[in-house]
Order: C-alpha cells, then sequence, then structure tokens
C-alpha cells in the first residue's frame, strides 16, 4: 500500500505544471542582416540617411507614411530612429530592432535622398521579401516576449523594388 500511495504521490508531482511564473525576459522585436549589393552605393551627397522601417500598414500612399510615423501609438517604426541613420558604404550589417508586438506588413529599407523631409526625398531600396519574389514584402508577426531572428533585407540602389508612394 506504502508502495502504491508513494508512487501515486510520484506521479502526481511529475504532472503538475510549474503555475504561474514571470514572464520572459524578451523584449518583442526582430532582428536579421542587411545585405547591399557591391558596386551599387549612389553618390555619397544622395545618401542623407538610411533607415530599418516596419509598417503595419501595406500598401502605403503618402499620406499613410507620415500619419503612421507621427500617430500617436505609430503604426510605422524606424530604425535606429528618426535622428540617426544605418551606417553608408559597408557590405552588409546586422541590427536588432525592438518594437511592439504586431503583424508588420511591409518591412524594408528606406533611403532618405535629400536633405528636407517630404514624400519626395525618400524610397524604398530594399524589401523583406519572399524567394521567389524579393520585391513583394514579406510580413513579419511579433508576438509578445518573442524575437524573430533571420529578417533578412537585400539592398541594390540600381534595382529598386516597387514604390509604395
Amino acid at each position: 500500500m506504502r508502495i502504491l500511495l508513494a508512487l501515486g504521490c510520484t506521479v502526481l508531482v511529475l504532472s503538475c505544471e510549474p503555475g504561474l511564473s514571470p514572464p520572459p525576459n524578451v523584449e518583442p522585436g526582430f532582428g536579421g542582416t542587411v545585405y547591399f549589393e557591391r558596386s551599387t552605393w549612389p553618390p555619397a551627397d544622395s545618401l542623407n540617411n538610411l533607415w530599418i522601417f516596419a509598417s503595419q500598414v501595406y500598401p502605403l500612399d503618402s499620406v499613410k507614411i507620415f500619419a503612421g510615423l507621427f500617430s500617436t501609438p505609430p503604426t510605422i517604426f524606424l530604425y535606429p530612429g528618426f535622428t540617426a541613420s544605418l551606417p553608408f558604404f559597408v557590405d552588409s550589417l546586422s541590427y536588432a530592432f525592438n518594437l511592439p508586438a504586431a503583424t508588420y506588413q511591409y518591412v524594408g529599407v528606406l533611403q532618405q535622398f535629400r536633405e528636407e523631409i517630404s514624400v519626395r526625398s525618400l524610397k524604398v531600396v530594399g524589401v523583406h521579401g519572399a524567394g521567389t519574389n524579393p520585391s513583394q514584402p514579406l510580413e513579419v508577426r511579433v508576438d509578445d516576449f518573442q524575437f524573430i531572428h533571420g529578417v533578412n533585407i537585400h539592398v541594390n540602389f540600381h534595382k529598386l523594388p516597387p514604390q509604395p508612394f
């Protein structure tokens, strides 16, 4: 009887879940590598800023861009931030983009080629896309406490993806 009781208690203890535990210490977002095609960089005077962008809205038009960047909460996010830029004239760079949990329908690299900030001074130069059609955006879904790796973007300044605006 004692053996059965001990065996029953052991099975009962082993079958219990851990109960309430704190959520994992992971800030949501995604990361990967941006690959720049060799010998396609434009002249330095047309490189004011380069950003990785993540938009919850696709397709975009000029109204949606500025509304998405400056709304509260925003629906378009820039990495490394509005006042910083990705480095120029590199072959590749790794990035880690922390942002709110959401589905990002359009992820890519945005070039600001004039000093003023307007839709006419911006162009998409690379998109996180599907293998068979790299110019077609591939959505990235980020859940709470999830960081997704492998969100890679290829940039060729001579072969731009279709412009959304």
